[in-house]
């Protein structure tokens, strides 16, 4: 597919500054949607370059290089054509900052750790609500005993994730490479994971409530 993309990027023409402030005048003045999209079309290959300077690993690639056409597109719409600065330069900011943004929020996500109070919350509210007098790690076996038992009815790739990440402190590059998966692939079992956990310990705290 990554082929076929760059095989329609190499078919896009690059406009002369004569036709640029052609296409400008016609959007910004007359709301011509047509000179619009030729503009958009002829900055694909910018946000390409952008995109593949950050990231080479081909599923993320294309997540990044949706992020950059949005950038794109809110640059077409923005930009001041009698402004003295060329769009080239005032787009490749903001396609570069969404793609940036992007990273961090999945740098996050997998960083974030799977032991603490705001994914354990319900459960550890529940003990403290039910003026439980108890050590603190009681408190903590019993935490990692529902959370281990949930983990257990994941399937297979999201346990093996959900574990190396969180347990097994592997960094997400070597669990995505000993699982012959892409970064973007494993970031999205990951989150999907997480949710279904937080799911069954929520369910989890009410049949406790219920039972007593």
């Amino acid at each position: 597919m990554l082929q076929e993309y760059l095989a329609e990027l190499s078919r896009v023409k690059t406009l002369t500054p004569a036709e640029e402030k052609i296409l400008w005048e016609k959007y910004k003045t007359r709301q011509d949607h047509e000179a619009r999209q030729k503009l958009i079309v002829s900055y694909q290959p910018l946000v390409y370059k952008l995109a593949s300077k950050l990231n080479k690993d081909e599923e993320l690639l294309y997540d990044l290089l949706q992020e950059g056409n949005i950038g794109l597109i809110e640059s077409v719409e923005s930009f001041d054509h009698h402004a003295n600065i060329l769009f080239s330069t005032y787009a490749a900011h903001r396609i570069r900052g969404r793609m940036l943004n992007f990273l961090a929020r999945c740098r996050r996500t997998v960083q974030r750790s799977w032991w603490d109070e705001s994914e354990l919350g319900s459960l550890w509210e529940y003990v403290r609500d039910e003026g439980a007098d108890v050590e603190n790690e009681v408190v903590k076996s019993v935490l990692h005993h529902r959370v281990d038992a949930a983990i257990r009815r994941l399937s297979t790739r999201e346990q093996q994730v959900i574990r190396d990440l969180f347990i097994n402190e592997k960094s997400p590059a070597q669990t995505a490479k000993e699982m012959d998966i892409s970064l973007s692939y494993l970031y999205k079992i990951q989150k999907k994971a997480l949710q279904r956990l937080r799911g069954m310990l929520s369910r989890r705290k009410v049949e406790i409530k219920y039972d007593a």
